[in-house]
């Protein structure tokens, strides 16, 4: 399918709408994202999928969350229409209000009320761990430090890394007897949406998981780290008080840097990631490992 060729008749054959702009959306790093304006003025986002399981394991999720979250006060993207067998698949969704905390100006990382907007996010983390996960048919490879273990072990010989060891070694330690909830698998500012003051919806559901209540933090704390130094270390007391995790916690931060280093790892062997992400990723990751 030409994206750019037949994403029109694509939304307005899906929703009887002549289509008056369409965006690629600058977030969206592993599937395209656009952001559509109908003759209306009502926008919807039109994403396509590299991998239709993706396509197919984000609408299951979605579709049972939906309520439950609402129920909560976590805002979810309602799905307007998709099409699994599509080449791509696809799934066009309703815009939510607010902007990607990353273009919150002074709410945003770097900004003086960032480390406000990082308590928020704490506060909606908490709230997303305690939704109910049972009927939601989830991967649970990160919920057995057993099973990560020896899954980390693989993708490092897949992607030909020899010196992750020290990290692979310790998982089964620092993991084994600790609680295991429902986890976002991509909890990061670009993810949540905002209005300068409260959040207005969380978005980005195909990695959602069974893991360790670190996981999602570690992966938060990974993101806000490509801020301009010092952003990180003022927003994270912040964001930890909210999402109700001790900072004195023994261990913490060997766990956050085990998290981090074992999801680039198995993002980079999942090679799905766009060619401009997945090297940013390797970058981070040789350097983590050096």
């Amino acid at each position: 399918m030409n994206p750019e060729a037949s994403e029109r008749e694509l939304i307005e054959r899906a929703l009887a709408r002549p289509v008056s702009d369409a965006t690629r959306a600058a977030w969206g790093f592993t599937n395209r994202t656009d952001m559509i304006t109908l003759d209306n003025g009502q926008r919807v986002v039109l994403q396509r999928y590299r991998r239709r399981e993706d396509a197919e394991y984000r609408l299951r999720v979605m579709r049972r969350l939906r309520t439950p979250a609402a129920q909560v006060g976590i805002p979810l993207p309602r799905v307007r229409d998709y099409n699994l067998d599509g080449d791509p698949a696809w799934v066009i969704y309703d815009v939510l209000p607010g902007v990607p905390v990353p273009e919150a100006g002074q709410a945003g990382p770097g900004g003086p009320r960032f480390p406000h907007m990082a308590r928020i996010m704490g506060e909606l983390l908490a709230a997303f761990r305690r939704l109910p996960a049972a009927e939601l048919e989830l991967d649970r490879r990160w919920a057995d430090p057993g099973r990560l273990a020896a899954s980390a072990a693989g993708w490092a010989r897949q992607l030909s890394i020899t010196n992750a060891d020290i990290y692979l070694d310790a998982v089964p330690g620092l993991f084994a007897g600790r609680p295991v909830v429902l986890a976002h698998g991509d909890f990061a500012p670009v993810n949540v949406l905002t209005d300068g003051q409260t959040v207005t919806g969380l978005l980005d559901f195909e990695a959602v998981r069974l893991a360790d209540p670190l996981f999602d933090a570690a992966w938060w704390a990974w993101s806000v780290s490509f801020s301009s130094p010092g952003v990180l270390q003022q927003a994270w007391p912040a964001f930890l008080d909210g999402a109700g995790i001790d900072a004195a916690e023994p261990g913490l931060a060997d766990r956050i840097r085990a998290l981090q280093v074992l999801r680039m790892l198995e993002q980079l062997a999942a090679g799905n990631l766009a060619p401009g992400i997945a090297e940013i990723v390797t970058d981070r990751l040789r350097a983590t490992l050096a």
